[in-house]
């Protein structure tokens, strides 16, 4: 039997979502509350930089390997530790008092989130069953909002009741960790089609070009993302936005990318997949460039547009995913580091060298330039083979 080919457990599933959100808040909790940590330490945007470069290296160029080993670990230890370091390492953040205390919490939490993330994804994808497009969709989806959330709570936590706070991250990863821990079964059963002690390399090996293709679309995707994330909120800046709304349009951003998520993983049980790709991609151009161009004269208009090109571009993530896993189940840890955490590892790197041409040639110069890069990610999707879409 397929290893989709069953029922869903909607309790694993459920418990395994509400994780993927409380892993990804702790994935975004550090970003707003950054400023206040550098002034207190004296960083500068240099180090900055780098901290989030290692942040990059923990929790998403690691995820493949770390896919690797949970593959041959038919075991849920990846999803309980993933959880804890996380928790525990994120919340001392604001605790920190030198530059090695903060990089190494940082690290350590990020690589919490990279522990959690490809065996969850191949957990819930197994026990999505044969309603994976749907579960995977709403898996997909909580994570981009739990991501949305982070940067909210530690707003809200520091503004009230400063840095300290953070330490109070640690309650809602105690409460998921032990749903988790009694709601999640200990191990799947494998089965004869699918042994999981070794990486069929074999397979890897004959589906690279897919693979490939996948990775390089989850690229772009990430690198758009990221990168509007990152540098919009200096081009508000320059035209008084107050740092509220500003916060406001980057969580909106991101939960209306999640539900989006969600709406794709549905809407792939009837539509050929590739044709979800190219219209989460190709709509969501006009309106990055709207969002810039229009930000100077029509600001409401450009805030709608840049909402709208989140839930656009956001709204294939987890169709990638689901490929992934439909071409390779077997190895579907592995698969979803690649696709869903190496790809935003090679994005966060790349955060630096395109603040460096920001800063050379101008913020809305260069975003203009990376919103029209959804063209190569819509086009690559021809080279999908049809039997996966």
């Amino acid at each position: 039997m397929n290893s989709i080919e069953h029922q869903p457990n909607k309790k694993a599933v459920g418990v395994l979502s509400i994780g993927h959100l409380i892993s990804d808040a702790y994935g975004g909790f550090i970003l707003p509350i950054m400023p206040l940590i550098a002034i207190k330490l004296g960083l500068s945007l240099a180090i900055v930089g780098l901290l989030h470069a290692i942040s990059s290296l923990a929790s998403s160029i690691l995820q493949p390997l770390f896919g690797y080993v949970s593959d041959m670990i038919n075991r849920r230890l990846f999803i309980i530790w993933g959880i804890i370091f996380s928790a525990i390492f994120i919340s001392l953040t604001g605790l920190t008092t030198n530059i090695w205390t903060l990089g190494t919490v940082i690290f350590l939490g990020s690589m919490g989130v990279g522990l959690f993330h490809p065996q969850a994804t191949s957990y819930a994808g197994h026990y999505s069953g044969i309603k994976i497009n749907k579960y995977m969709g709403a898996f997909t989806a909580f994570g981009t909002i739990g991501f949305a959330l982070g940067p909210f709570i530690s707003s809200i936590l520091v503004e009230n009741f400063g840095l300290q706070s953070t330490v109070y991250a640690i309650i809602p990863g105690i409460i998921i960790l032990y749903c988790l821990y009694t709601m999640v079964p200990k191990r799947y059963i494998k089965t004869d089609h699918h042994p999981r002690k070794e990486i069929n390399f074999a397979k890897l090996f004959s589906l690279k070009r897919i693979l490939f293709i996948l990775l390089f679309i989850a690229v772009i995707r990430s690198i758009v993302v990221a990168s509007f994330d990152v540098f919009m909120p200096f081009l508000w800046t320059k035209y008084n936005i107050s740092v509220i709304f500003i916060g406001t349009l980057i969580g909106l951003f991101s939960f209306l990318g999640g539900i989006a998520s969600y709406i794709g993983g549905r809407l792939s049980d009837t539509i050929d997949r590739r044709t979800i790709m190219v219209i989460s991609l190709i709509p969501a151009i006009p309106c990055l460039l709207g969002s810039l161009l229009l930000l100077q004269n029509l600001p409401i208009i450009s805030f709608v547009l840049f909402v709208l090109a989140g839930f656009l571009i956001m709204s294939s993530t987890s169709v990638n995913l689901v490929i992934g896993q439909t071409a390779i189940p077997e190895n579907a840890g592995l698969v979803s580091g690649i696709i869903g955490g190496f790809s935003w590892g090679i994005a966060g790197l790349l955060l630096s060298p395109i603040g460096f041409l920001a800063t050379k040639y101008g913020i809305a110069t260069v975003l203009t330039v990376i919103a029209f890069i959804p063209i190569l990610g819509a086009v690559s999707t021809a080279y999908i083979p049809k039997e996966y879409s």
